[in-house]
């Protein structure tokens, strides 16, 4: 059988994306591999979990920075005393942290509006990012502390009030986990969590544990794919998407 040199060579031509369409899948295939590994990022934050330095319980005046990657805060008009407890303090009253072994309780002894600011952490500009923590409620003994809500502030700024509300009637320690996403500047970012001056927020006991800082969605590209590339993106995008959900059936 004869071969048509000029048709196949046709045939190649109109099979072979152009350098513009392979740009923008490589475009695209590299922000996928940015995404997976700022999905896969370690917490910005240092001693997150409060485990630094071990103590029973002591408690620390705003200014101090013995409590590792923090500094001890107030706001204006509020206490400026927190706790560092370890369960080994209060455990056998249900007095435990939500991981590891310490936890802050942000109410100090007694009050409210005291809190802890994280170091400055680096960001970049565009980026996305999520703080996480857990507030903890406390029924110590025989006693209800009541409802526990946390101010959230940004780089000084307040971000959110969240409020873990008490669903225990024994004792023990109840935990939610909240979460805020916010954009990166590329400036250095702090983070600062203080108990609420509310009334309806516990001025006997806050937790604060487990947090973290994250990015979660690395800076746009500004890379606008050619019409013609779409499908093989959108290829792209299932075999992320089945990829991811193997992932999960894996760990499930």
């Amino acid at each position: 059988m004869g071969y048509d040199t000029d048709q196949m060579i046709r045939s190649c031509e109109m099979n072979t994306p152009s350098l513009g369409r392979l740009a923008a899948v490589a475009a695209f295939g590299a922000g996928l591999g940015a995404f997976g590994a700022a999905s896969a990022a370690t917490n910005l934050l240092t001693n997150g979990g409060f485990e630094q330095p071990p103590v029973t319980v002591t408690d620390y005046s705003a200014g101090s920075t013995a409590i590792t990657g923090f500094t001890v805060v107030g706001l204006p008009g509020g206490d400026s005393t927190v706790s560092l407890v370890n369960n080994s303090a209060f455990g056998g009253l249900g007095v435990l942290s939500s991981e590891g072994a310490q936890f802050v309780d942000l109410t100090g002894n007694v009050g409210r509006g005291a809190g802890v600011r994280s170091d400055n952490f680096a960001t970049q500009a565009g980026a996305t990012y999520a703080v996480t923590f857990d507030v903890g409620a406390f029924f110590v003994g025989t006693t209800s502390f009541g409802n526990a809500t946390v101010e959230l502030f940004v780089n000084g700024v307040q971000a959110g009030s969240f409020q873990n509300i008490l669903s225990l009637s024994t004792a023990g320690s109840d935990y939610q986990t909240f979460s805020h996403s916010f954009i990166g500047t590329g400036a250095a970012t702090n983070v600062a969590f203080y108990a609420s001056q509310s009334v309806t927020s516990s001025n006997l006991g806050v937790g604060l544990d487990n947090v973290g800082v994250t990015m979660t969605a690395p800076p746009s590209s500004g890379v606008v794919p050619e019409p013609a590339t779409w499908a093989m993106m959108i290829i792209g995008f299932g075999a992320a998407g089945s990829s991811i959900r193997r992932r999960k059936l894996v760990v499930a």
